[in-house]
């Protein structure tokens, strides 16, 4: 997986039973950030809540962001911004958590990614530790250094031998007390093995951002446009100086409790940060041009997937080649969104609506997680 723009690693209808919440959400007048608009104030949102799922109207909404962010770079996979239709839809309240999953397990065996030998007849060229049961985690170093520096992620990245879901750090770590925690250390295999179980599906990209915005329009962040409302940290993200010394100034190192933060005017928490959700769609960094070309409803995402071999060729050359024939599926790329507890100001900047990520099906991550969707009939 590329984590936070560096190298790889492997390493519904409405029931009677309907809650029914109203909220008003006071939009931010300040200054937009990057030349963008002023976002419109959501009024008198109507939140219809069922089982831990709330019901977003389908709609069409002005997708992506073509401005700087207010840290002085652009996203040009975020752009150009377009008009967009979803229908209706239900999303997870919260993002699957630790307790949730451990449900699923118990009552399948499921046995994740993570938890399982790669075959050295699939990856010859695999070093034997980076063969056995584990996942990609995040592992600081012990001085300060610019992450700019090179494009070398093992500097603050490290293949964990035993982590996985249970235990997100490696041997030796559990969740035994992060049971309301995002799950975390899964690819988008076993989120949408979770899902099926759970009568449910991952969300489309063009879902997951409708939702995200929670009604508010030209907004840079789920919240308006202003990064920290009267100096308060909306989204559990990394302050100090990335990668190596986390100041903790919203309170969690790592993941925090889901809910922990203020929802956003639909009533979804953690839209922004915590965790990485993992999208249904393959991720292409070119794909909003493809659509423009071709509009339509309900978008799904790129045909065809790449990997992170064509993604380096795009990103130097600005074309994309198609994947080699017999590339292996482990290596294909899906959307993630929203950021995580390491998205940083001045580096990554991800814990927006429109930014746009990915995640590698060989690479479960411990800032990786996901939510579920489902059609509202």
């Amino acid at each position: 997986m590329k984590t936070d723009g560096d190298r790889n690693c492997r390493g519904m209808k409405i029931g009677p039973q309907a809650a029914y919440i109203f909220l008003v959400f006071i939009g931010c007048e300040n200054a937009p950030v990057g030349g963008n608009s002023v976002p419109e104030i959501v009024k008198g949102v109507e939140i219809v809540e069922r089982e831990g799922m709330v019901l977003i109207p389908g709609q069409t909404y002005r997708r992506g962001n073509e401005y700087n962010p207010g840290n002085g770079k652009r996203y040009r996979e975020e752009s150009p911004a377009h008009l967009v239709t979803v229908s209706s839809f239900w999303i997870d309240k919260h993002e699957v958590t630790n307790a949730k999953f451990k449900e699923f397990v118990d009552a399948t065996g499921y046995v994740t990614f993570a938890e399982k030998s790669l075959s050295e007849n699939e990856f010859p060229n695999a070093p034997p530790e980076q063969l056995v049961p584990g996942a990609t985690i995040f592992s600081p170093p012990p001085e300060d250094i610019d992450p700019w520096a090179s494009d070398d992620a093992w500097r603050w990245w490290s293949y964990a031998k035993g982590a996985c879901w249970k235990h997100p750090e490696g041997e030796g770590s559990n969740i035994r007390h992060r049971m309301n925690h995002p799950v975390v250390c899964l690819n988008a295999n076993d989120a949408k093995a979770y899902a099926e179980w759970a009568g449910k599906r991952l969300p489309t990209e063009a879902e997951w951002e409708l939702a995200a915005r929670g009604g508010l329009k030209n907004a840079m962040f789920t919240w308006g446009d202003d990064p920290k409302p009267e100096g308060r940290w909306m989204a559990n993200c990394f302050q100090g100086r990335f990668p190596a010394n986390n100041s903790v100034q919203d309170g969690y190192k790592s993941t925090a409790p889901v809910g922990s933060f203020p929802p956003n005017a639909f009533g979804l928490f953690d839209m922004a940060g915590n965790v990485w959700e993992i999208c249904s769609d393959y991720y292409h960094p070119d794909y909003y041009n493809e659509f423009i070309q071709n509009p339509h409803p309900n978008p799904t995402g790129p045909e065809h997937p790449i990997t992170n071999f064509e993604l380096e060729h795009f990103n130097r050359h600005g074309t994309c080649p198609i994947p080699k024939e017999g590339t292996s599926e482990l290596t294909f790329l899906h959307v993630s969104r929203g950021g995580s507890f390491l998205c940083h100001w001045d580096y990554c900047l991800r814990y927006r609506p429109a930014a746009r990520h990915y995640a590698e099906i060989l690479s479960p991550t411990n800032h990786s997680g996901f939510r579920c969707v489902k059609d509202t009939e």
